[in-house]
C-alpha cells in the first residue's frame, strides 16, 4: 500500500506540536483538512495513531510510524536536493556531517581538491558529536558521516578510515609538557580536570574516573581550548581536536594504549552512494592517505 507524503508529513507535525491547531498554522492548512488527513492516514495504515481525540498522545502503532515518517521525510528532502542539484550543474550534492575535529584538520583542504576535480558539486556540511553525525545518517539527513561508531548499528555501515590517539591538551607552559616519557593516568590525579562531550564516550576506566571528578564538563570544543587556555585546568582530546586551534597549547601523549579512538565512514546499510558521494569518498581516502604522518594519525583502511 502506498502511504502519502503529504499526510505522513501532516501527521508529524500534529505529533510534534501535539495540537491539530498549531500544526495546520504551521503546515498552512486548515484544522479540518489536517483531521481529514490524519483519518486518511489511519484508515491506510489500520490502526489508531492517537490515544484519544486530542492528538496529544501518540499509540504505540503512532509511535513506530512517526520514526518511519521521521526517516522516509528527512530521505525524501535530500533525495529532492540531490535532484534539483543535479538539474543546475549535472553533477550532484554531497550532504556530509562530520565530528568538529574532522571538518577544522581534515576538510579545508580536501574540499579545495574536491572543488578544483568536481566544480559542479554542490556540497551540504554540518559538524556535530559521533552520536549526533550516526544519527543524521540514519534518519536519512545526511548521506554520509565521519565519527566514530560506539556501538554497531544494524542499518548503518561503518568503514574505519584511521585512528588517533588520546592525549592531555594543556597549556604550553604546563609543567607536563617537560615530562620526556608518554604521560600516564595516575600523574593527572591531583590536577583540575575538565570534562567534555568527546572523552565522556570512551570506554576507558581511568579517564571516566577523572570524569566523574571533573567541576567542569564542557561540550563545546573551542569553548573548552579557550578554558584550558586561561589556566581552569586540563583534558583529553583526540589529538586532531587541536590541529587547527594549538596556540597558547601542547598535546602531551597518554601512555595507556587504550588512548586512541577509530574514525571511520558511516553510511546507511540499505543505500548505493551517489556518484558524487562516491567521488567524494575517493578524495577523502586520498587525502587521508597524502596527510596521514602531518596529521599524526594512523590508517586503517
Amino acid at each position: 500500500m502506498r502511504y502519502s507524503l503529504a499526510n505522513l508529513r501532516t501527521f508529524a507535525a500534529v505529533a510534534e506540536m501535539g495540537s491539530i491547531t498549531e500544526a495546520g498554522a504551521k503546515l498552512g492548512r486548515t484544522p479540518s483538512t489536517v483531521s481529514m488527513a490524519l483519518k486518511a492516514l489511519e484508515e491506510e495504515i489500520g490502526a489508531p495513531l492517537f490515544e484519544s481525540d486530542r492528538k496529544n498522545r501518540l499509540s504505540k502503532t503512532g509511535m513506530l510510524v512517526l520514526a518511519e515518517a521521521r526517516d522516509l521525510l528527512a530521505h525524501h528532502a535530500r533525495s529532492v536536493l540531490a535532484m534539483q542539484a543535479f538539474v543546475r550543474n549535472q553533477s550532484g550534492r554531497v550532504d556530509l556531517a562530520c565530528v568538529p575535529s574532522v571538518a577544522t584538520a581534515i576538510l579545508p583542504p580536501l574540499l579545495i581538491d574536491f572543488r578544483k576535480r568536481h566544480p559542479g558539486v554542490e556540497i551540504n556540511v554540518r559538524d556535530a558529536d559521533s552520536p549526533s553525525v550516526s544519527e543524521a545518517v540514519e534518519t536519512g539527513k545526511v548521506a554520509l558521516g565521519i565519527a566514530s561508531l560506539s556501538r554497531s548499528r544494524p542499518a548503518l555501515h561503518f568503514e574505519p578510515l584511521f585512528e588517533e590517539g588520546l592525549g592531555i591538551v594543556c597549556r604550553s607552559d604546563d609543567p607536563l609538557t617537560k615530562v620526556q616519557a608518554a604521560v600516564e593516568w595516575h600523574q593527572l590525579r591531583e590536577r583540575t580536570f575538565l570534562g567534555n562531550g568527546i572523552s565522556g564516550a570512551m570506554e576507558i576506566s581511568e579517564l571516566a574516573g577523572l570524569i566523574s571528578g571533573a567541576p567542569i564538563v564542557v561540550y563545546n570544543v573551542l569553548s573548552l581550548l579557550a578554558l584550558v587556555r586561561a589556566g581552569m585546568g586540563i583534558t583529553v582530546l583526540p589529538h586532531l581536536s587541536i590541529v587547527s586551534a594549538r596556540e597558547g597549547l601542547s598535546f602531551v601523549p597518554l601512555s595507556d594504549p587504550q588512548a586512541k579512538r577509530a574514525v571511520g565512514l558511516i553510511t546507511r546499510s540499505i543505500e548505493r552512494n551517489s556518484p558524487a558521494e562516491e567521488a567524494f569518498i575517493a578524495e577523502l581516502r586520498r587525502s587521508l592517505r597524502h596527510r596521514a604522518d602531518e596529521l599524526g594519525i594512523w590508517l586503517l583502511a
